[in-house]
């Protein structure tokens, strides 16, 4: 099995949109108060922040790799070898959210598929079959 990248499409269209909204009414804000080079300067550090916001949100992902799990969370990676790990858990709600289940009891969330059970679910669907199947696969191969 190779590998297999998870993220939801709709986080990263929602967070560009938010945010490209946001910089432009900040801007507006910005240019009533601020003049010459103040006006530039916090222009200049709103749209760095825009730009490490959008990248934070692009980065969310799960990865399956032939030997683990890259989980990209959003300050943090995470690789969980397939030994360590024990399954995987999707709470369902209005909010959804996918954890993998350690062995020593340890929960590891993936910020790359929480949010609004009705628009995610199927991603979220889709990472549960493969991790299942993946974790079913190698304990086929060890028995």
């Amino acid at each position: 099995m190779g590998t297999t990248t998870f993220r939801r499409p709709s986080t990263r269209v929602t967070a560009v949109i938010i945010l490209a909204v946001a910089y432009f009414i900040l801007v507006f804000r910005i240019a009533e108060f601020a003049d010459g080079l103040t006006r530039y300067v916090l222009t200049g550090l709103l749209g760095a922040l825009i730009v490490a916001s959008v990248f934070q949100t692009w980065r969310l992902a799960v990865v399956l790799k032939p030997d683990g799990v890259l989980v990209r969370n959003s300050w943090r990676d995470r690789f969980l070898p397939w030994d360590e790990i024990r399954g995987i858990d999707r709470e369902s709600g209005r909010i959804q959210r996918v954890s993998f289940l350690m062995a020593d009891g340890r929960v590891v969330p993936c910020d790359a598929m929480r949010g609004w059970a009705s628009r995610d679910e199927p991603h979220a669907t889709a990472l549960v079959q493969a991790v299942t199947a993946r974790l079913a696969a190698r304990g086929q191969q060890a028995g």
